[in-house]
Parts: C-alpha cells; sequence; structure tokens
C-alpha cells in the first residue's frame, strides 16, 4: 500500500513541476504567478483572429473552462480569466482551478470571447473545444469568429 501512495505522489510530481514551470513562464516581469499545488489543474489556451486587423485600446479577452455535460442545462463556469488586450493575436491565456471539481465522467470545454471597451462582443468561439477528460488534452488553440 505504501508502494502504491509512493507512486501515486510520484506521478503527481511529475505533473505539477511542469505546470508550475508554465504558470512562471507565463507571468509578466513584477506579476506574482498563481501558486501551484498537487491540486490544481492547468489549461493552456491560445486565442486568436484570422482577420489582418489590429483592434484598438480597450478590447478585453475572456476565456472559460466549463463543465458541458448537461445538455439542457447552463454549463458551469470552473474557471475564468479576463485580460486587457495589447499587441496582436495570439493571446496565451492559462487557467488554474482545483482537480477537486474535474469530474472524469463529465465532459469539459473551453471557450473564449473579445469584447469592446463598451462591451459589444467582436470575437467569439463558434466551436465546442473539448478539454481534459475523455482523451482530451490539457490545452487548445481556439480561432475566434467574428460576431459582425
Amino acid at each position: 500500500m505504501l508502494a502504491l501512495k509512493q507512486e501515486i505522489a510520484m506521478r503527481n510530481a511529475a505533473l505539477v513541476l511542469p505546470a508550475a514551470l508554465v504558470l512562471a513562464a507565463c507571468a509578466t516581469p513584477g506579476e506574482t504567478p498563481p501558486p501551484v499545488t498537487t491540486g490544481t489543474t492547468v489549461v493552456n489556451v491560445t486565442a486568436l483572429y484570422r482577420e489582418r486587423i489590429m483592434l484598438p485600446p480597450g478590447h478585453v479577452l475572456t476565456v472559460r473552462v466549463e463543465d458541458v455535460s448537461l445538455a439542457d442545462a447552463p454549463a458551469q463556469v470552473l474557471a475564468e480569466t479576463r485580460e486587457t488586450l495589447t499587441g496582436g493575436p495570439p493571446y496565451s491565456v492559462t487557467l488554474g482551478f482545483p482537480t477537486s471539481q474535474i469530474d472524469p465522467r463529465h465532459t469539459y470545454a473551453v471557450r473564449a470571447e473579445i469584447r469592446d471597451a463598451a462591451g459589444a462582443l467582436v470575437f467569439t468561439t463558434d466551436t465546442r473545444h473539448a478539454i481534459l477528460t475523455h482523451g482530451a488534452p490539457a490545452s487548445a488553440e481556439i480561432v475566434l469568429k467574428s460576431a459582425r
């Protein structure tokens, strides 16, 4: 039994260290990255759009990790981040949330949207990007579609 617990601890350590390195690499200078513990799941998302335009200042990218298991119910949001955009795409985002929130029987997806300074939708996700369970990875590349 002790050997099994040690083996599980070693597997978790092998997952936590790369996640900590990713979070540290994504942090901007002077910003403290969020703490990573053995109970944290990390999802990396790259969002981009194909239009050859630079968005004016004030646009905000929102990325959510959602439990989309129930067809006739709103998705449950597990993690969400918003950031004001600077520069052009692609935009990389890392979301972390407690591993205890993941049920291997459920289906999870990530979605993104960009809104202008007034809150109007400019770009959005138009397809499902499965993550975490049923053989899906812990990362996604989302090509946003114009909402106008």
